[in-house]
Parts: structure tokens; C-alpha cells; sequence
């Protein structure tokens, strides 16, 4: 396999990642993301909000009030991971991530989220609160203006990228690690 097949390779993975954040049916449109939480990892699944191929950055929205920020804060290493059952792709994806909350970042997320994900930020109690009953504790439409404060993105500058390809006639995969200026590109074994 030559060098174009990596490049292409890596094409692809981006292309698709950017194209999940559209497409409300692509599988990697709902990664999992785990990071070191105060107790030890955590992982979680996330709705992938944007992907920037050239400037290596994958986002998503939180609540600022979540018991991962605090971990996360402290330890701002990630590792998504995305999967199409279909094609039997994975992609393992690590890096370092910051917090935007109340900041010009987080304004243009935040004007750019639907009323419907809004109400996502609307809660009353931070999420995890134990409640005695099933709640989703959303607040109606005229108490959002001061719900943006509960609003924040998980911006994640992507440094490593694990590919493999399953396939019963024999699995493949590539590794891509960012030196500062590009990537470097190698195959490895599955």
C-alpha cells in the first residue's frame, strides 16, 4: 500500500467526520468521548458538533454545570471514538481539549444552537442531580435568555488518529500523528 493510500486514507476520515455533523443518520455522528475524570476515566456519548480538518479540532456542547467538567479541567487529555457497524471502520481519535463557557466561542455556538437543543442548557438542577421521580426539568421558553450561562463547548485540538478497517479478508490499520506542522502517516499492524 503506498503513501497515497494513507493520505486518502486520512482524507476520508475527515471528510466523514465533518460530514456527521450534518448528517443526523451518520454513524459518527454520536462518538464517544472519554476523558480522566476526578474518580478515574470516564467515557461518555457525545453529539459531534463540529469537525475542522485543518485545524485538526473536533467540538461538542456540555452543560458548564456537568460532573465531567471539573475532571476535565484538571486533565484536559480526550480520546473519541467512532464506529460505522456498516463499513466495520473504527476510529480512535486523542488529544487536548479546552473549555469555552461564557466566551466569544461559546456565543457563536450558542446562536447557532436550535431552541430545541437549548432547552438541553434549560435545567434547573446541574445533570446527574438525583430527582425522586423521571424528570426532564426543562425550563419553558422564557426562562432560556439566562440558561446560555449552563452552556459550554469541549473544543478538542486532535494531535493522534487511530484507523482500522475490519474485514474478514483481513483487517488494516494506519496511525497519524500530528508533529507540529503535519502529519505523520505510517501503517501498523491491526
Amino acid at each position: 500500500m503506498s503513501n497515497q493510500d494513507l493520505n486518502t486514507i486520512l482524507d476520508n476520515i475527515w471528510q466523514h467526520l465533518s460530514q456527521s455533523t450534518d448528517d443526523l443518520n451518520h454513524p459518527w455522528r454520536l462518538p464517544s468521548l472519554s476523558t480522566q475524570g476526578l474518580n478515574g476515566p470516564t467515557v461518555r456519548t457525545m453529539v459531534l458538533r463540529s469537525a475542522d480538518p485543518q485545524k485538526r479540532i473536533l467540538t461538542a456542547h456540555t452543560d458548564v454545570r456537568s460532573t465531567k467538567i471539573p475532571g476535565f479541567r484538571n486533565d484536559p487529555r480526550t480520546a473519541w471514538l467512532f464506529f460505522n457497524p456498516k463499513t466495520k471502520e473504527q476510529v480512535r481519535a486523542n488529544g487536548r481539549g479546552i473549555i469555552h463557557h461564557n466566551n466569544k466561542p461559546a456565543q457563536i455556538a450558542w446562536n447557532e444552537t436550535s431552541l430545541e437543543n437549548k432547552y438541553n442548557y434549560a435545567t434547573q438542577l446541574p445533570p446527574g442531580s438525583k430527582n425522586d421521580k423521571p424528570t426532564t426539568d426543562q425550563i419553558h421558553e422564557n426562562s432560556l435568555a439566562n440558561k446560555y450561562l449552563n452552556f459550554a463547548i469541549i473544543q478538542c485540538d486532535i494531535t493522534e488518529i487511530d484507523w482500522l478497517q475490519l474485514s474478514s479478508n483481513g483487517h488494516r490499520r494506519a496511525l497519524f500523528n500530528w508533529n507540529g506542522n503535519t502529519w505523520h502517516k505510517s501503517w501498523a499492524t491491526p
